[in-house]
C-alpha cells in the first residue's frame, strides 16, 4: 500500500488531532482524494514521524480544517553523520532535482556557492522553489529531517562561514593526494561541489588552503547532478544508520 506523507508544523501525542496545514490538505482532498478513514503519515521537519488516521475531510473547496488523529508518534535519532553541502548551482531544473536527491541522502544543510565557472547564479528568492523541492523529497523517502536551505553566497564567502570540516569533488590528478572517504569520520562534515566547469585552479587552493582535501568517484569529470548523489554515496559509505 502506498504510504501518503504530509509535513506539519509540531506532531502531537498518540491519540491527539491535529490539522493540516492549507497546502497539504488540499493536495490531500483536492489531488489524491483521500477522507475520513483514510491513513496517513506525517512528519515534522526536526526528526518526528507519525501514523494518523484522517478524522474530518475540511470544508469548500481547499478542504480547511482536514484534521487527523495521531495513532503512533516516533522520535528518529538523527545519523552521527552530519553532512553540510556546498553546490554550485546547475541550471533551473536540475537544481530542484539536486536538492531533493541531496534531501533524499540526508544532508542536513545545503549552501548553493557561487564559483568563477557557475553556469547559474540564482539570487535568494530561489531558495522558497528549493524548499518546496526539500519537501517533495522528504515525503516521497521518509525522512523526517527538513534540511536547512541557505541563500546563495560566494564561495570565498562561504569559506569564511565554514568551520567543518571536509572535502571538495574533483577529477583525480596524477601525484596528486586525494581524501578517504572512509577517513572522513562523524559529525560534522563538508562536501564541495564545484559547477561542471570544475571549481578554477585559485578556488582549489583556497578550499585546499582552508584544510579540505579532494574526493573523488572516478577519472572524468561528471555533471552537477551525478556529481551529487555519487560523492554523497562515497561519504555515507556503509554508515547510512551510523
Amino acid at each position: 500500500m502506498q504510504i501518503r506523507r504530509f509535513i506539519v508544523a509540531q506532531i502531537p501525542a498518540a491519540g491527539v488531532e491535529c490539522v493540516l496545514p492549507p497546502a497539504e490538505a488540499l493536495h490531500a482532498g483536492k489531488v489524491l482524494r483521500l477522507g475520513p478513514g483514510d491513513r496517513i503519515d506525517l512528519l515534522d521537519g526536526a526528526g518526528t514521524r507519525a501514523e494518523a488516521v484522517l478524522t474530518a475531510p475540511g470544508a469548500g473547496r481547499r478542504f480547511e480544517g482536514m484534521a487527523c488523529r495521531v495513532t503512533a508518534r516516533q522520535a528518529v535519532a538523527a545519523p552521527a553523520l552530519r553532512i553540510r553541502l556546498y553546490l554550485a548551482p546547475p541550471r533551473a531544473r536540475l537544481m530542484g532535482d539536486a536538492v531533493r536527491i541531496a534531501t533524499e541522502l540526508g544532508v542536513r544543510r545545503l549552501t548553493p556557492i557561487l564559483c568563477r565557472y557557475s553556469v547559474s547564479r540564482p539570487d535568494a528568492a530561489a531558495a522558497v522553489g528549493w524548499e518546496q523541492d526539500a519537501e517533495a523529497a522528504m515525503k516521497q523517502s521518509g525522512n523526517p529531517f527538513r534540511p536547512q536551505i541557505d541563500p546563495p553566497r560566494d564561495l570565498a564567502a562561504a569559506l569564511r562561514d565554514a568551520a567543518e570540516p571536509g572535502v571538495f569533488g574533483a577529477v583525480p590528478r596524477a601525484g596528486a593526494p586525494e581524501e578517504s572517504a572512509a577517513a572522513v569520520g562523524a559529525g560534522d562534515v563538508g562536501l564541495w561541489v564545484g559547477p561542471e566547469g570544475g571549481f578554477s585552479e585559485d578556488e582549489e587552493a583556497a578550499l585546499a588552503g582552508h584544510g579540505l582535501a579532494p574526493l573523488s568517484v572516478g577519472p572524468w569529470i561528471l555533471r552537477v547532478e551525478t556529481a551529487v548523489p555519487a560523492l554523497l554515496g562515497r561519504l555515507w559509505g556503509g554508515r547510512a544508520h551510523a
